[in-house]
């Protein structure tokens, strides 16, 4: 099993892209710490991993807040021993934070939309990352979005905290890569989304070229290579995982 003997952790790991690359690691062996805000929907998802015969432990909280993510790395490897993978997931917007043209959005809903999409990640990161490299080990992915690369209109925020990671990404790989620890970013196109309509769906998959939204399962396969010892070659890359959308199809 290509992931016996590592320990993950996985944020936002309650549904999604999240669930669904945590769900590849448990089948290749890994022991899993997952986190989440929403505590139910957490508890629910641990048990289907736990069903993969690994062990699963769970932290409910955003990890926004500086003190949740020390509490949540302290006993990660307090109960694990060490933390060797970790997929950065959580991003998007803050609830009952309403989206803006830039000209028109209120600073602290910028703010508060950059910082989930930005710090979240930086949060988790500086708290792993010291124990990666004492140990001369650790394979990170921080989730993107081709938001980051294209731009969104209304969502110059989360465009804007996607595209900060790659700047950290592709910063600290250079500092860390002899160091026994790879570090890269994923950039995400077209995967399943609970809100999004079905006119907008339609839209994607036109540029798409499969013409079809992404299955959750693809991304997460995709993912868990990045974190696996054979993409140990693999340094500081923004990876697209979005169906061709950032090179979209132009014509019927």
């Amino acid at each position: 099993m290509r992931f016996a003997g590592k320990v993950a952790l996985v944020t936002g790991a309650g549904r999604g892209i999240g669930f669904a690359t945590a769900n590849e690691l448990a089948r290749g062996g890994a022991e899993l710490i997952i986190n989440d805000m929403d505590g139910e929907r957490l508890e629910a998802a641990a048990s289907e991993l736990r069903a993969h015969g690994v062990k699963v432990t769970t932290h409910a909280g955003s990890v926004t807040d500086i003190a949740f993510v020390e509490t949540m790395t302290t006993h990660a490897v307090a109960d694990h021993g060490k933390v060797d993978l970790l997929l950065n997931n959580v991003g998007g917007g803050p609830p009952m934070t309403p989206w803006a043209e830039f000209a028109a959005s209120d600073l602290a809903h910028f703010r508060a939309i950059f910082e989930v999409n930005f710090f979240s990640q930086v949060l988790v990161l500086r708290a792993l990352l010291p124990g990666m490299i004492k140990r001369g080990y650790g394979k990170i992915v921080c989730v993107s979005s081709m938001s980051a690369v294209l731009g969104q209109e209304s969502g110059s925020a989360y465009a804007s905290g996607k595209m900060a990671l790659h700047g950290l990404v592709s910063s600290v790989s250079k500092e860390v890569a002899r160091k026994g620890v790879n570090i890269n970013a994923v950039v995400l196109g077209n995967p399943p989304h609970p809100s999004r309509t079905p006119d907008r769906q339609a839209y994607l998959d036109k540029l798409s070229h499969f013409a079809r939204v992404g299955d959750l399962a693809e991304f997460g396969r995709a993912i868990a290579f990045l974190l696996s010892d054979d993409a140990s070659y693999i340094s500081g890359a923004a990876v697209p995982i979005d169906g061709g959308l950032l090179t979209p199809r132009l014509n019927e």
